[in-house]
């Protein structure tokens, strides 16, 4: 487990050599050509916001000359500095001019789970693997990188990261999946057992179009069930078994599956059988006899959730005129706040 990285930051304060610097000497006020009258007095001067800015009496008005960037505001009030150390935090050649160091420190834990301290390089092409693996796993949608609030956020966090737009972390995802297919694809070819597919295919209602999803699942050396996602695609329609069985065809071949298979699960949809047919005589051509399990009798498989699914919502038709007779009960108690009131009496 990481633990947060520390950071340290040391400021040296660089006095502009053009500016005198407030001494310790008592209050005098000198004339210069201009009629300026300049004031130190450390005693009475005590706020902080001094030490950046010179007290100047010009046009015979008191006003507070940054000693950085050079602008005057007003100095009227001994008591109010507020904005001028509001000006401390915003001006720009203060902080270009100021020598400012930054080391970071890297807390950890060693294996006796003693606290550890190392040295922390902040790496932008790092940061930003993470953020695709963040929008991969919370399945955040990539304008994310472009709210405000978002971008506010990661520079609190870390100011020297650079949040990329949606196009670049959208190529930094596809070359992440490629990175990743290559290193999956290594795991399978390493491993011993077989793999079982399930794939299933629906129609956006916000968008009219069909999807499919194959997933492969398998035992790994370890005795523990792993599930992959191999493939999310967009199935153009028609949705015909022929297309269907094309596809998964070219799935299982495109990560050298199609001789390691054990099953293949689907729905019970009678455009699945003769999808299965297709599949079954395209890889008996394609493969070796003894490829497949008994020649493939045990390829087809029917998902049994689904069927489950299919029993109880025939079985709630019986049910349909006691349900309905419910809901219009339900529609008339909270139609208004006084049958609402009236009911829970």
């Amino acid at each position: 487990m990481s633990n947060p990285a520390a950071t340290v930051e040391s400021e040296v304060a660089l006095t502009p050599s053009s500016t005198p610097t407030p001494t310790n000497a008592p209050s005098v006020e000198i004339n210069d050509s201009q009629g300026t009258e300049v004031e130190h007095d450390n005693k009475r001067l005590k706020s902080a916001a001094w030490q950046d800015f010179v007290k100047k009496k010009i046009n015979g008005a008191w006003k507070a000359e940054c000693k950085w960037c050079h602008s005057k505001l007003g100095a009227e009030s001994r008591n109010v500095t507020k904005h001028l150390l509001d000006h401390i935090k915003t001006c720009k050649s203060r902080q270009a001019r100021k020598g400012l160091t930054q080391s970071n420190l890297k807390m950890g834990t060693d294996a006796e789970e003693r606290v550890t301290v190392g040295k922390y390089v902040f790496d932008q092409e790092v940061a930003s693997k993470e953020l695709a693996l963040m929008i991969c796993l919370h399945e955040y949608p990539l304008s994310i990188v472009d709210h405000v609030g978002f971008r506010r956020f990661c520079g609190a966090l870390q100011p020297l990261f650079k949040v990329m737009n949606r196009n670049t972390i959208r190529k930094d995802i596809i070359d992440l999946f490629g990175v990743n297919k290559i290193s999956i694809g290594n795991y399978f070819h390493k491993l011993q057992s077989r793999v079982a597919i399930t794939t299933d295919l629906w129609t956006a209602t916000h968008q009219k179009k069909g999807y499919m999803a194959i997933t492969a699942h398998f035992i790994d050396d370890e005795w523990k069930l792993k599930s992959f996602l191999l493939r999310f695609i967009y199935v153009p329609a028609p949705h015909t078994a022929d297309l269907i069985s094309e596809i998964i065809y070219e799935v299982l071949a495109d990560w050298n599956l199609e001789s390691r298979l054990s099953t293949i699960t689907l729905d019970n949809c009678s455009t699945n059988d003769k999808l299965m047919e297709n599949l079954l005589g395209t890889m008996l051509d394609k493969l070796p006899a003894d490829t497949l399990m008994l020649n493939g009798s045990l390829l087809h498989m029917r998902c049994c959730a689904h069927i489950l699914n299919l029993i109880v919502k025939d079985g709630m038709t019986i049910l349909d005129k006691i349900i309905e007779k419910v809901r219009e009960s339900v529609s008339f108690w909270t139609a208004t706040p006084k049958r609402h009131e009236k009911f829970e009496k």
